[in-house]
């Protein structure tokens, strides 16, 4: 049994401070001493400062250790207690190779630093020891004590590694988590899928701290084409990978369904030196390869490379399975939406715009040409006896001659112009820098040319054929539904001048 003078001296008044007596035992369990609290304490002041490299320093209040006292608890204390200064270790009561080095580690450094950071009450750090193959993390708790007459650091500590793996996991996926969310919120901000593609490749990069360099390829049938790089030279974009010349395919035996690590990749004929973009050429050392399974098909590769071998372990190929799973989906959705953007306004038959997004797109193009004192033309056209092929031939040839002449349109407009399914058998269209007279004769034109081309069914030769109407703006009106009554009514006309 000791009492607390054998372990402790304060120059305050206990009577006046108990509160901070009992926060000092409690305290002092770690050093798995039995404390009579009943005894009468004594208590003195300690020196007040302490000279370590040729400084002086406060000490202010410290603890008072004798080695006597630390070996009678030596069998009792779970963990390893180390007093040490300057000099190395004073004092060891576990023969914890680990610790000695940890505490070797701190002293090397700096221990003036480290003896500063010492208060009143216990401090705690965690460190990670250097130097050895495996991670070893520790959790030091210290403060400076008087030993045996001799300032020093008492500490305890103990082993936290796997809470420090575990806590280095969670913040490595909540790090990962991050970088695809904020893949996943661009995925209806960038419609172009090359810049989706950079995105992916950059914060695949990020989460993976060890990599150089980074691309992603696309399958084109026999080949890989790259679609993304980073680090390498801009001319990798142009270069087509064969797929079996792939560190996908032959580490997978061509199977190409899982992640491969190749950990010491040798020079080869088919690893050559590649050019990054400091115009160098190197060989990659390391490479984390996965593949990108879209629909149950491969997609394309996602490859994080480093000029360096065994650049990666395993907690990187955790987070590539992750980044792979995330980039799969990510991917996915992205085809998704773009096909719904698509269909918002596109026509699936024909592929011109659809009626909805043709007449928004009327109200912009009339205020820009209302501003800028424009003029436009507006051109209704009917599929000439579409109801009457469908019933003789069936619908899917009906939808070829509406084809047809949705192709013939396309390919001798302007790219400025705008052209849309109206309805079943109706097109539209807003055309620009012509006048009425030149779109008349250019139409009539096109008559003549699709009836001198049939479709050829079976025995069967189907005429395709269109009627149109012409409405100018603003001098016919500048209201959509105004516009297209008026180019209604004369495409029925010229349907009936053709005796259609």
């Amino acid at each position: 049994m000791f009492s607390v003078n054998d372990l402790l001296y304060d120059n305050e008044v206990v009577s006046e401070n108990f509160q901070k007596v009992q926060l000092g035992l409690i305290r002092l369990i770690c050093l798995n001493v039995s404390i009579n609290t009943k005894n009468v304490l004594q208590l003195s002041r300690i020196r007040s400062s302490v000279s370590i490299g040729g400084l002086t320093m406060p000490t202010k209040n410290k603890l008072y250790l004798s080695s006597e006292k630390l070996v009678s608890t030596q069998n009792i204390s779970p963990y390893c207690r180390v007093v040490f200064n300057q000099n190395g270790i004073l004092f060891s009561d576990h023969d914890c190779d680990y610790c000695n080095r940890l505490v070797n580690q701190i002293v090397s450094n700096s221990y003036s630093t480290f003896y500063l950071k010492q208060k009143l009450d216990f401090t705690s750090h965690d460190y990670q020891l250097l130097n050895t193959e495996e991670v070893k993390w520790y959790q030091l708790h210290s403060k400076s004590i008087d030993f045996d007459g001799v300032d020093a650091i008492f500490a305890y500590i103990l082993n936290i590694t796997d809470k420090k793996i575990a806590e280095l996991e969670i913040r490595r996926l909540s790090r990962i988590r991050s970088l695809m969310l904020e893949v996943t919120n661009s995925i209806m901000k960038n419609d172009e899928i090359e810049v989706f593609y950079s995105l992916i490749l950059r914060n695949a990069l990020a989460a993976i701290e060890k990599s150089s360099l980074g691309s992603i390829f696309i399958r084109r049938d026999k080949h890989f084409q790259c679609v993304s790089c980073i680090g390498f030279h801009e001319s990798v974009m142009d270069f087509q990978l064969p797929v079996q010349h792939s560190f996908l395919y032959r580490a997978t035996d061509g199977a190409m369904d899982r992640i491969t690590h190749l950990k010491d990749i040798q020079p080869s004929d088919l690893n050559y030196p590649i050019k990054i973009d400091t115009g160098e050429f190197v060989n990659i050392k390391s490479s984390l390869s996965a593949p990108i399974i879209i629909s149950g098909e491969v997609y394309g590769m996602i490859n994080i490379d480093s000029l360096q071998a065994n650049a990666f372990d395993d907690s990187d190929v955790k987070s590539m399975e992750f980044l792979r799973d995330n980039i799969e989906i990510a991917i996915t959705n992205h085809m998704l939406f773009q096909e719904k953007s698509h269909l918002a306004k596109y026509d699936r038959l024909t592929g011109l715009y659809n009626r909805h997004f043709f007449e928004d797109q009327y109200e912009f193009i009339k205020e820009k040409a209302q501003r800028y004192n424009e003029t436009f033309n507006l051109v209704m056209f009917d599929v000439d006896e579409l109801k009457k092929i469908n019933d003789l031939y069936g619908h899917f040839i009906g939808d070829q001659v509406i084809r047809k002449i949705a192709l013939e349109m396309q390919t001798s407009s302007r790219k400025s112009d705008i052209i849309a399914r109206f309805g079943g058998d109706e097109i539209i269209a807003i055309l620009f820098a012509s006048d009425a007279d030149e779109l008349h004769k250019k139409f009539t034109n096109l008559q003549n040319k699709l009836i001198e081309n049939p479709i050829d069914f079976f025995d069967e030769r189907i005429h395709c054929s269109f009627s149109f109407g012409i409405a100018s703006f603003p001098q016919e009106g500048q209201e959509f539904e105004d516009l297209l009554k008026i180019a209604d009514a004369r495409m029925y006309i010229n349907k009936a001048n053709r005796n259609i």
